[in-house]
């Protein structure tokens, strides 16, 4: 206890600031922009899908609240509610950004060098993101008429340009808890006035990187250990505790937890990408909703156990197809093929998984109880709400069951439960940033939320709980609300009072919740002034109690106990009949440092045969714990495959070089399992002998990725010989190969990105290095390679200037049975090689049939020979290949010639006169800029002036046709910035957001495709647009259009029926926004543009259907 104190004391010294003071340590920021007051959060109503019988009021709204990131109900029934004015303003997101900031951040490794870069390339513009804050708002109930009547600001000022988004908040006691990247804080109103007084940063160092905007501090709830726990998503941390503990991970999600007093800081589970928030059932799991990556993947249900990495890295989002992310399969719920150092996720579930909580047992009838809620936010109201649905144990495990969607058509960032026995809801109200409006609205049961067990609740919660007596708490330690057994159980715990917990335990006939209470309040005690001999000895026989939820609890509580003597009780334990039991055993003979319990544990991993994951993991965590890395890796002539690589996933936990001795392995899936864990943590003194492993190639993609960059990592000249051997291994793979060449191209300036896992690992230029003599070794083989190998290697042998390959390109410029790309590679690498003869060779290419041979030759010649190429691209801006015209006005805008700038005022001119072929509108328009004569330049400001007045589409007029499909393909599933895939689908890949694009082609035409890209709020697809529609009536209507004619409205409510509006009858109309974000057409070129109009334009067929039938 006393070390707990003098930490305490220690941060409280060095963090606490008073709360004027922190209010002038950064610009100040100034008044946010809140909408009025207004009657849409009442309107709104109307439009929400609720149970039949329940109630649904607004309790608080613009300009009391606005921007509601989440809130907390505290015991009195106050609202702590995070507030965000920071949202793309002063809380960015890297896919607003070029690649200059998107490495910069990749790099940083602490705060600040986020703060660092930022000024840096923000420049004067850094002050900007200092000018909103984050705040913390207390709202109450003043006068008991259940609307939240009293508004105040209780902690503003977070507005530093390393801060934001301010997104959890937990009231205990007199104490706020609070977190808002960099820092954890605990602030506190000394004076009673509504205000925070005083701030005390906990901790500090969370968010080193930017990633994306809401991958933030969240999740804030106290366990039912006592401690607090919190969440990160993929932004990292940096943080060096109080104790003198360094947790690091830069690019990783994590659950964390610590004492009330910030001390023991430490990290609980990783892997996560975005867990927003967190929840206790009643028996102590922890459960998190995971976001998505926006590539075709889904988001997570997780159950987060100690220890537990569930795979994902912030490094992954910046490959196009997320890497090991989606190629190994990590997001898929549990099956054999993924890698065994996750814990997979229970299903994939929601889309935009946010609030989180779970029902406490009072409020609402019997059927709810074993349910968590959960927000699922979309980015408009008309595909978001709450779901509801409950965890079933599967062995150690659990299954998703009974999904429900009870609450919708409400843009839901958060939901808890009130003291009242109501369900308050947090509305964002609409799209992505925030439009400075917000509401919470209450949905409760009346006939539950009224009852006398409620009422009871209400009065427990807001009272004096130091004026309880002993007899009463230990009472209500069963009581039918999981708040207020926790209440009573942190009382009890804060009196030390160990001897009523140990009543408790020890009486069979209580419930099993009202027991465990009593085993975590006794955890509580241990954790503080450390539990006495009897105490303990009285513990014991918990792990042999009737049971099973007892008997987990009873191990993880003996696990706990530092220096505690591991009985033959808890080593037996680990043979327990329940998965459940078995696993807390493991895990407690694992943080007991308990070597007796090997062989045990070996034996539960051989009969769990990798079939239950959360024994798996127990497993794992025991091994690396109690042995050895010598005596694990004696584990390889183990005759079972699932011990052989929980024993590789141990060393791992090691970072032990033993790992390597499991790369001969002969399941493939172990000898994976340990390349693996020597690329991806990196284990370096076990590169070599992965990088060995290229001389028994396999047909393993990700163990033959793993095993090149080894070799490309370690950069020695056999090793550089050995790559260019693998890459014209007719046996290996396409991709693998193509990926062997790309590493020669960058073997004597290595990228400071990892090949495999995109991590941020510099390596040191190799300039000596003989890459050339390596290629030209292989030459013949890599140029009998089919196309895709051969060009790529033709065009590494120009780069790298091989000489000797000058003659075999200008065979294959001749040769016509050659496919026709691999002579277009051929000239253009002869142009390298040989600058002198090229351009004959080009020059006879100008008259071949194929476009892509004339293209090449237009190329090469405006590189060599630019001053003559001007008869040729006069023809072939005239070609009938709308490419090959195109290029051509390319080549003329980089040609800096008199005659090429007359050339281009003549197809400007077209343009203006509407003669110009609409694919090269966007060329000619690009190629004129800062080009023409000034009477050309006015005659076409003249000419886009009237477009405009035309069509509100003229300034994109230009990219409406001439894209490229496959360029455009990927953009839609692999640029960042973009994210199509995160909502749309296409051929069963990508979200459920928005609406299924398989056949977008066949039902709209190219104006339609591009006003949705530039213009989302213009053109809502049909099934999610919703309006609001009051009639002459004085009725109100909300609901998502179905139909619209020149007569009538057809809307569909949330409930699911249908109500017709005649036209004449309606009197006010207020539309819903899209969920496309506005400003989707900055993140993108007009060629980018032009390229995505056409791949979404040739989406017309779905390949499912039968004959000509489309979707």
């Amino acid at each position: 206890m006393c070390r707990l104190l003098s930490v305490a004391v220690l941060c409280f010294l060095s963090c606490c600031i008073p709360a004027a003071l922190f209010a002038q340590a950064g610009s100040p920021a100034v008044e946010p922009v809140i909408a009025a007051a207004s009657s849409e959060g009442e309107q709104a109503i109307a439009g929400f899908k609720k149970p039949d019988g329940w109630t649904a009021t607004l309790v608080a709204a613009e300009p009391e609240v606005a921007n509601i990131v989440a809130f907390d109900i505290d015991r009195k029934g106050r609202f702590w509610v995070c507030e965000s004015f920071r949202q793309d303003i002063g809380v960015t997101d890297n896919r607003g950004h070029d690649n200059k900031w998107l490495r910069a951040d990749l790099a940083a490794q602490n705060v600040q060098d986020r703060i660092d870069y930022h000024k840096r390339l923000l420049g004067d513009q850094a002050i900007t993101y200092e000018q909103q804050d984050d705040r913390i708002r207390l709202l109450q109930d003043t006068t008991g008429d259940g609307k939240l009547d009293k508004s105040t600001v209780f902690a503003s000022g977070f507005n530093g340009i390393e801060e934001g988004t301010g997104a959890g908040v937990l009231a205990v006691e007199d104490d706020v808890y609070y977190t808002c990247i960099p820092k954890l804080w605990k602030l506190n109103d000394l004076n009673g006035d509504g205000q925070s007084d005083q701030r005390t940063a906990l901790a500090d160092g969370f968010g080193v990187r930017v990633a994306f905007r809401g991958h933030d501090m969240h999740g804030l709830i106290r366990g039912p250990d006592g401690r607090i726990y919190f969440s990160i998503g993929d932004r990292g941390y940096n943080v060096q505790t109080a104790e003198g503990n360094h947790l690091f991970d830069p690019g990783s999600g994590a659950i964390f937890r610590c004492e009330l007093d910030g001390s023991d800081l430490e990290v609980f589970a990783t892997g996560l990408r975005n867990p927003q928030e967190l929840a206790f059932d009643e028996y102590g799991n922890l459960f998190t909703g995971d976001n998505n990556s926006d590539s075709g993947d889904r988001a997570r249900w997780v159950y987060i156990v100690q220890g537990g990495d569930t795979g994902w890295r912030m490094n992954y989002q910046y490959y196009g197809d997320r890497g090991p992310f989606n190629r190994e399969k990590i997001w898929h719920p549990f099956h054999e093929e993924q890698p065994a150092y996750i814990v997979p996720p229970i299903a994939n579930f929601a889309d935009g998984p946010s609030g989180l909580t779970y029902y406490p047992g009072t409020g609402l009838s019997d059927d709810w109880k074993g349910r968590f809620l959960l927000a699922d936010f979309r980015g408009t109201p008309a595909n978001s709400g709450i779901r509801t649905f409950r965890v079933k144990p599967k062995g150690a495990f659990f299954e998703l069951v009974d999904d429900q969607q009870p609450l919708w058509s409400i843009l839901a960032t958060d939901v808890a439960f009130g003291p009242d026995g109501g369900i308050y809801v947090s509305d964002w109200v609409d799209g992505w940033v925030g439009q400075g409006k917000g509401r919470i609205y209450r949905f409760a049961d009346p006939e539950y939320s009224e009852s006398e067990i409620v009422k009871e609740v209400q009065s427990l919660l807001a009272g004096d709980w130091n004026a309880l007596e002993e007899g009463r708490l230990v009472a209500l330690l069963g009581h039918a609300d999981q708040r207020v057994r926790l209440a009573a159980q942190w009382q009890l715990a804060a009196r030390s009072d160990a001897e009523a917990f140990r009543r408790v335990i020890q009486d069979p006939t209580l419930s099993t919740v009202h027991r465990l209470h009593g085993v975590w309040g006794l955890g509580q005690i241990a954790r503080g002034e450390g539990l006495s001999a009897d105490l303990i000895q009285a513990i014991e026989p918990l792990v042999v109690d009737g049971d099973p939820y007892l008997r987990a609890a009873g191990a993880d509580l003996l696990g706990s106990l530092p220096n505690h003597t591991v009985s033959r009780h808890l080593r037996d334990a680990i043979d327990d009949q329940d998965d459940r039991v078995k696993y807390f055993a493991a895990m407690a003979v694992g943080s007991l440092r308990d070597s007796e319990s090997f062989d045990a544990i070996v034996r539960m991993l051989e009969r769990n045969n990798n079939q239950d994951p959360i024994l798996r993991h127990g497993g794992i965590m025991a091994l690396s714990q109690i042995a050895s890395s010598s005596q694990i890796a004696e584990l390889k002539d183990h005759p079972n495959r699932s011990v052989r690589r929980a024993a590789v996933v141990a060393l791992r936990r090691q970072a032990s070089p033993l790992t390597a001795e499991f790369l001969s392995d002969y399941e493939p899936m172990v000898a994976l399992e340990a390349a693996r864990a020597i690329n991806d943590l990196p284990i370096a003194e076990a590169l070599p002998a992965l990088a060995d492993q290229i001389a028994r190639p396999t047909d393993d993609d990700a163990l033959m990725r793993r095993v090149l960059n080894a070799n490309f990592r370690i950069g020695s000249n056999d090793r550089l010989v050995a790559v260019a051997g693998y890459a014209a291994e007719p046996s290996a793979s396409e991709s693998l190969r193509l990926e062997a060449l790309e590493m020669l191209s960058q073997w004597k300036q290595p990228d400071a990105l990892d090949r495999v896992i995109n991590h941020w690992r510099p390596m040191k230029p190799r300039p000596d290095a003989e890459v050339a003599a390596a290629v030209t070794d292989q030459l013949s083989r890599l140029l009998s390679a089919p196309e895709p190998i051969a060009n790529r290697a033709i065009e590494l042998a120009a780069e790298l200037e091989i000489a000797e390959i000058a003659p075999q390109l200008i065979s294959r410029l001749s040769d016509e049975s050659i496919d026709v790309q691999t002579r277009a590679a051929a000239m253009l690498a002869l142009a390298k090689l040989d600058p002198k003869g090229a351009p004959g060779f080009a020059g006879s290419a100008l008259a071949a049939d194929q476009p892509e041979l004339r293209i090449a030759a237009l190329r090469v010649l405006a590189k060599l020979e630019a001053g003559n190429l001007m008869p040729a691209l006069r023809d072939a801006i005239a070609s009938k290949n709308p490419t090959e015209r195109q290029v051509a006005w390319d080549l003329l805008a980089a040609n800096e010639s008199a005659e090429a700038t007359h050339q281009i005022e003549d197809g400007l001119q077209q343009y203006i006169d509407g003669k110009l072929p609409e694919d090269v509108w966007l060329n000619v328009v690009e190629a004129a800029k800062g080009r023409v004569n000034p009477s050309l330049a006015s005659d076409l400001a003249a000419a886009e002036a009237r477009w405009a007045q035309e069509d509100a589409l003229a300034s994109y007029r230009a990219s409406l046709v001439g894209g490229d499909r496959i360029a455009g393909e990927k953009l839609f599933f692999e640029k960042t910035e973009l994210s199509c895939v995160r909502c749309h689908r296409v051929h069963r890949q990508g979200g459920q957001v928005g609406p299924v694009l398989t056949t977008i082609g066949a039902q709209r035409d190219r104006k339609y495709l591009l006003e949705a890209i530039v213009r989302p709020d213009a053109a809502i697809a049909k099934g999610f647009e919703t309006a609001v529609i009051a009639d002459d009536l004085g009725q109100v209507f909300t609901g998502i259009i179905r139909d619209e004619t020149d007569d009538e409205v057809r809307l569909m409510k949330a409930d699911g029926s249908e109500v017709t509006i005649p036209t004449e009858e309606i009197v006010a109309r207020r539309r819903g926004k899209s969920a496309m974000p506005e400003d989707l057409v900055k993140q993108m070129t007009p060629r980018e543009i032009r390229d995505l109009v056409a791949y979404l334009e040739s989406l017309k067929v779905d390949p499912r259907a039968s004959g000509n039938e489309i979707e």
